[in-house]
């Protein structure tokens, strides 16, 4: 590799990289914000969103988890108006248009219920749903349906007061209860990890009187049901499932960080070595991508301008070779991230009709810095190429590894890609995107059965305000 070659490609690319993602000051509050919110610290997350949302207006992730911070603090016009921002930057010819467009209508809907009008949530979590019937996220999906329970639970804007001998209350009728019930039960098939839609299906399963189902991890719905045999690789967890979504494109080229770091640091669960495991990873991938699929490989190691021990384009090594080539890696030096990624492009083919992906193994953050560069800001070379980066860390989604995960955080979207975690405790892998979905949960309030319109009245509850 050449370095007068980097400093042309950054020559013609980087103008048009400012516009696409924000720098990585962005998605460094934007990881603070999203990390504040799961923890339930919302004054904190609405500080740092703000910051990504005001460094890059035009990002419309940071769009989406501001209003969303807004909107739990209860500012809820505010919140509708930066949504409203938000929207007119989404446009239907955009790759990720309907994951998207399925997040902008959940985050009006929670909103509404933030700021407590419940009737109004009712119709953007529906179209939130509808969207997610045609993307692969169960657990997404499930916490969509148990907002829509919990709305139609709430949205009771008759029979309050104090009567009957009664302090304030509002009436649940059993038309509502029947259609929550179905809602948190639909959210419970999606997901059955999801414990407030469990919970929420359970209460409503005994208020009305009814047998509960029983759902099994095999029949829950949308899950791909293809099997990464882990258990033949001595080095990798047994939950691997996730690293199916590198798995499906045309030409793939491994990207593997052997730092210094990889040896020194073991996977708690496996009692291995971080290199062994990354090593295993791929030899794994290789064993499951199509006979059609290209692949190729390169390493990051070394220090700045070191040359990569491994680079071959995508093709040019048969699947022997390339598992061989796996075997006999060593480790060596740092993480010199960003002058790599720039040469990756060549690793390719020409056709431009081919799905092409990078995936991206590490434990670190890029150590090379080239004046006026911002790695965020250029990762839309990448997509300027439909070339995806996925990434899989041994680190933590923690404040410690704030940097790495800005970093990551900004390849993987504005490239379409994913990111996942190894979770050396729990021994399992970890998809880490807009985590602020995951902290929209909700469990109803008890219900008790009322007879305020006289003893004859049947299939009449209330909710007493706390």
């Amino acid at each position: 590799m050449k370095q007068s070659l980097i400093l042309l490609v950054l020559g013609v690319l980087l103008g048009s990289a400012i516009s696409f993602g924000g720098g990585k000051e962005a998605y460094r509050n934007y990881f603070l914000g999203s990390y504040y919110f799961a923890e339930g610290d919302f004054g904190r997350a609405e500080n740092h969103l703000r910051r990504a949302y005001h460094l890059h207006p035009r990002q419309l992730n940071f769009a989406l988890a501001y209003a969303l911070s807004l909107g739990q603090r209860e500012k809820t016009d505010e919140a509708l108006e930066v949504l409203g921002h938000g929207k007119a930057l989404l446009r239907p010819r955009h790759p990720d248009y309907v994951h998207l467009a399925s997040l902008q209508h959940f985050v009006n809907g929670m909103i509404q219920l933030y700021g407590k009008r419940y009737g109004q949530a009712i119709q953007p979590l529906r179209r939130a749903i509808s969207y997610q019937e045609k993307l692969p996220y169960p657990e997404e999906r499930s916490i969509m349906l148990n907002a829509l329970g919990y709305a139609q639970i709430m949205n009771q804007g008759k029979g309050s007061g104090a009567h009957g001998g009664l302090p304030l209350h509002y009436h649940v009728h059993r038309r509502d209860i029947e259609q929550a019930h179905q809602s948190f039960l639909a959210a419970y098939q999606a997901d059955v990890q999801n414990r407030q839609a469990a919970e929420n299906y359970n209460i409503l399963s005994d208020t009305l009187g009814l047998e509960r189902v029983v759902i099994v991890e095999d029949s829950v719905v949308g899950r791909d049901k293809r099997e990464l045999k882990s258990y033949e690789y001595a080095a990798l967890p047994t939950n691997v499932q996730p690293l199916l979504k590198f798995v499906d494109y045309d030409e793939v080229v491994f990207l593997l960080d052997i730092s210094g770091s990889m040896v020194m640091e073991q996977v708690t669960c496996i009692a291995d070595d971080r290199f062994n495991v990354m090593r295993e990873t791929a030899q794994l991938l290789l064993a499951n991508f199509a006979d059609s699929t290209k692949v190729g490989i390169g390493t990051i190691g070394g220090d700045c301008g070191t040359e990569p021990k491994l680079w071959h384009p995508a093709g040019e090594l048969n699947r022997k070779d390339l598992g061989y080539a796996l075997r006999f890696l060593v480790p060596d030096g740092t993480t010199p991230l960003l002058t790599i990624l720039q040469e990756t492009p060549s690793l390719f083919t020409d056709n431009p009709n081919t799905s092409k992906a990078l995936i991206f193994i590490s434990d670190g953050e890029n150590v090379c810095r080239l004046p006026g560069v911002d790695i965020c800001e250029w990762t839309s070379t990448l997509a300027n190429q439909k070339i995806t980066i996925n990434i899989m860390t041994f680190l933590g989604a923690s404040l410690d590894n704030t940097n790495a995960f800005a970093e990551y955080t900004c390849l993987t979207e504005n490239t379409f890609g994913r990111l996942l975690y190894l979770d050396g405790n729990r021994c399992r892998l970890e998809e880490y995107r807009f985590d602020l979905v995951k902290a929209c949960r909700f469990n109803i309030p008890p219900l008790e059965r009322v007879y305020c319109w006289g003893e004859a009245t049947e299939g009449l509850w209330a909710i007493f305000p706390e």
